[in-house]
């Protein structure tokens, strides 16, 4: 799966705490589950990272791969997806 970074998501991620080694991880993790957003052409995934942290993954399908809009830690009673 390849990710599409860009300066803006770049920047979004990193002010929620989290690196973009991380945001990968996540999208390699065995745990990695994706759902459709309400929003249209969005998608939201869930998984942990290779820190062991659980983070949901807002992100758009590209042509060029998958693109990380934002990324954020949350909590096992927060998860939305299985």
């Amino acid at each position: 799966m390849k990710l599409v970074w860009g300066h803006r998501n770049q920047e979004k991620i990193q002010a929620h705490g989290l690196s973009l080694d991380e945001v990968e991880s996540a999208f390699d993790a065995q745990d990695w589950a994706t759902a459709v957003s309400d929003q249209p052409y969005r998608f939201v995934g869930e998984g942990t990272t290779s820190s062991d942290r659980l983070i949901r993954v807002i992100f758009a399908e590209t042509d060029d791969g998958f693109y990380p809009i934002t990324a954020f830690p949350i909590r096992i009673r927060q998860r939305r997806t299985t």
